[in-house]
């Protein structure tokens, strides 16, 4: 027993001192994960090697490199720290590799070497960097609310690419944080939130934030500075809404008014830009024929005598004063110009009914109108009002001021009574105040978030057009249209309509099961105005698992249907064309010798064609082919319409009835043949002179048949032979859209002219 035991020491002990240096694992390295914020001197681990690193053992361990930012601690298989570590390699290197070198003691066996790799770990150690901050920012005052005013911002996290450097960006909450937005979180896109105004805040400072996903997160800010550019968007405007003058006694020519409370005055309220104002009267009715105004200084002055029969009622002058940069920019002030001591016995406004066109947006305690009398500087006038006395006051001098908030979509027109008393006679007027509308109102979504689920249905059923939900969107403007339409990424994967319904468009590039939506409402004010609500939709697996082979059924018949429209859109141009081409095709020249027949006397026409039956004219040429055993004979009819000259061969009872034969062949026609004129007429002659009668020329009342050189008229159709080179040889050709103008009788053989016409 001793001895098995002694025995099993020594067999041990000889296996460790030949692995002495071997890992443990029977690998060739180590490896070792390191956070990048494991402190100094802190332990990384042990390395697994046999044998005993001790004082007194039997391996001893020590680095090959000098400069490694670990170490091994003496007498020990344990790794520790000596520099910080930096997964983003800026305060640290963001890998380790070292050699460790094991030797065996009291042996003289050469050393091992054993490769150890520390990784380093990231951890959220970083905050986002803005680039190129502070960011400045010019915006124009008349900038639509929902511009984007500013894009590039960005920030950069340095941490490792995940959740640790995703940054998303906000505005920070504070003053003037209502002003902007960011278009989307994700995206460095500042959003125009709230109207500018340079006359009341020129420049001013929001805070941007740039924070990770990280737990806890990391963050930093940067600052905007926003100037604002004037925008010529306001008129000009009157330092005193009223003046006053009194008509000095002997006023002349000339003779410059003195105007209170003080000399007209008006400047233009765009502060940055302060254009350049003129001033003229607003009219041209009679109590302006005796004053005039300098167009500079805005001074009044009398123009013309003023008789001293005149003149005794108060007289209201309008004046205006108008940018010369802008003509459409003005502003209004009445001058109130009166004898001294000019009055009525009765007390009257001088207008019977006031009217005013208000926003309803105008702020309270604004002056809507100013109602005046014919005794303006009596002290002992009061008015007061019939109706609405909570929206509206009149104050002691005649001005409506408003009392209450309007709303168009409450009430949108005002009608009631002014009065006015002297303490002894009272007066009325009627006031109209129409309200105009304003855009006031943003749409507003039933739910402040949709989610669809769609069945699990098979592919095939999910078509274009199929409804999967419906969100619902109101505006409180009266009148206001609701236009609803879907952003993001996935918009083009459905379709909305305005009543709500979301259909599905293109199923066939979905890569997830959950599709995020925006569903964007647009109302239709000026300006209009907008709002937006989440829409997820969950789509079932088997719809995304064949996405890519997803086609709508309804595809390839739409394809079908929009090439055979083309093709038929092509066939009509075509035939279009054809008909084009043959209806102004030119014709060609007409054989002298048919010209010669057709100005000849009858008499050389029956010698140049033999027999000739029944010959009326009426207007139109047509060539029939008959069939013949011998020869092809054509039959012709020629038609005669009427003409501007009165040459109508067929008015009253002057030409016989019109006889046509017609072939009822369908082979094409070929070129005529030319008889010998000796020979006997064929048979088919001879049947067509049974079906017709032969009156002589001498017969015929209305003429000899013979027509007058430009007596023909245009709108006569002639038949063309192709006789350029060869005469008759060609094919018979008619145009019946040319119009035939007689050519000059030339005298020319007839010899080779052996061709029968039937009449």
């Amino acid at each position: 027993m001793r001895f098995t035991i002694i025995r099993k020491f020594y067999e041990n002990n000889t296996i460790i001192q030949h692995n002495r240096c071997y890992l443990e694992s029977g690998g060739s390295a180590e490896s070792f994960f390191v956070s990048e914020d494991q402190p100094v001197t802190s332990l990384i681990g042990s390395l697994k090697i046999i044998g005993d690193p001790s004082e007194f053992g039997n391996i001893e361990l020590r680095l090959k490199e000098n400069d490694s930012p670990v170490s091994i601690i003496p007498f020990s298989k344990n790794l520790s720290l000596v520099k910080q570590l930096d997964k983003e390699g800026v305060e640290g290197p963001a890998s380790v590799f070292i050699n460790v070198i094991c030797e065996r003691r009291r042996t003289i066996d050469p050393s091992f070497v054993i490769p150890v790799n520390i990784r380093v770990t990231d951890v959220n150690d970083n905050a986002p960097q803005f680039v190129g901050a502070p960011y400045m920012l010019n915006a124009s005052e008349v900038t639509i609310v929902g511009t984007r005013v500013l894009q590039g911002i960005r920030a950069i996290d340095i941490d490792q690419q995940g959740p640790f450097s995703t940054v998303q960006y906000s505005v920070q909450g504070g003053l003037y944080s209502e002003y902007f937005s960011f278009a989307n979180g994700l995206e460095g896109t500042l959003v125009l939130r709230k109207a500018l105004d340079y006359e009341t805040l020129p420049n001013f400072t929001v805070t941007i934030k740039a924070q990770d996903q990280g737990n806890p997160a990391q963050y930093s800010e940067a600052s905007v500075y926003v100037n604002v550019i004037d925008a010529d968007d306001q008129n000009p405007k009157f330092a005193d809404d009223r003046y006053f003058a009194t008509l000095p006694d002997h006023a002349t020519q000339g003779t410059k008014l003195r105007i209170s409370p003080k000399e007209i005055l008006a400047f233009d309220q765009d502060l940055g830009i302060k254009s350049l104002i003129y001033y003229s009267f607003n009219s041209d009715g009679s109590d302006y024929r005796y004053f005039g105004i300098n167009r500079d200084t805005g001074s009044v002055f009398v123009k013309r005598n003023i008789p001293e029969d005149d003149f005794f009622q108060p007289a209201i002058l309008v004046v205006r004063a108008t940018q010369y940069d802008n003509p459409d920019r003005y502003a209004l002030a009445t001058l109130t110009i009166s004898r001294p001591g000019s009055s009525f016995h009765d007390l009257q406004f001088l207008h019977s009914n006031y009217y005013a066109a208000i926003l309803e947006n105008v702020p309270i305690y604004s002056v809507l109108l100013t109602v005046i009398t014919n005794k303006p500087r009596d002290k002992r006038l009061k008015y007061w009002l019939s109706s609405y006395t909570d929206v509206f006051n009149v104050t002691s001098s005649g001005d409506i001021i408003l009392q209450k908030p309007l709303d168009y979509e409450t009430v949108d027109n005002y009608v009631f009574l002014v009065f006015a008393t002297d303490g002894y006679m009272n007066t009325s007027a009627s006031i109209n105040i129409s309200i105009l509308n304003v855009n006031d109102w943003d749409p507003r979504f039933r739910y402040p978030q949709y989610e669809f689920f769609i069945p699990d249905v098979p592919p095939d059923q999910l078509m274009p057009g199929t409804v999967i939900g419906k969100v619902e969107a109101a505006d409180g403007d009266r009148g206001d249209h609701i236009t609803l339409s879907i952003r993001g990424p996935h918009a083009r994967l459905f379709t909305i309509v305005d009543s709500g319904e979301i259909f599905i468009s293109d199923l066939s590039t979905v890569n997830s099961s959950t599709v995020h939506l925006v569903a964007v409402a647009t109302d239709s004010g000026i300006p209009p105005r907008q709002a937006s609500v989440p829409v997820i939709v969950h789509l079932p697996e088997a719809v995304v698992s064949s996405a890519s082979h997803w086609t709508p059924q309804n595809t390839s018949f739409a394809i079908l249907i929009s090439f055979v429209s083309i093709l038929g859109v092509l066939a009509l141009v075509i035939v279009l064309l054809i008909l084009h081409i043959q209806k102004h095709k030119k014709p060609k020249t007409v054989s002298n010798k048919l010209d010669s027949f057709f100005t000849s006397s009858p008499e050389k026409q029956l010698s140049a064609f033999g027999k000739i039956e029944n010959p009326v004219f009426n207007g139109t040429s047509e060539f029939h082919r008959t069939s013949s055993s011998s020869s092809p004979v054509y039959t012709a009819t020629v038609k005669r319409t009427s003409s501007r000259n009165g040459l109508n061969r067929n008015a009253g009872h002057c030409s016989p009835p019109t006889v046509s034969h017609r072939s009822h062949h369908k082979v094409a026609p070929a070129p005529p043949q030319i008889p010998n004129l000796s020979r006997t007429p064929t048979p088919q002659h001879t049947a067509s002179s049974s079906r017709t009668q032969t009156p002589s020329p001498q017969s015929n009342k209305c003429g000899n048949g013979l027509w007058s050189m430009g007596s023909i008229p245009k709108r006569v159709k002639k038949l063309s032979w192709d006789d350029e080179t060869d005469g008759f040889s060609k094919r018979t050709r008619l145009n019946p859209d040319v119009s035939v103008t007689p050519l000059v009788n030339e005298t020319k053989s007839t010899d080779h002219m052996n061709l029968t016409v039937y009449f």
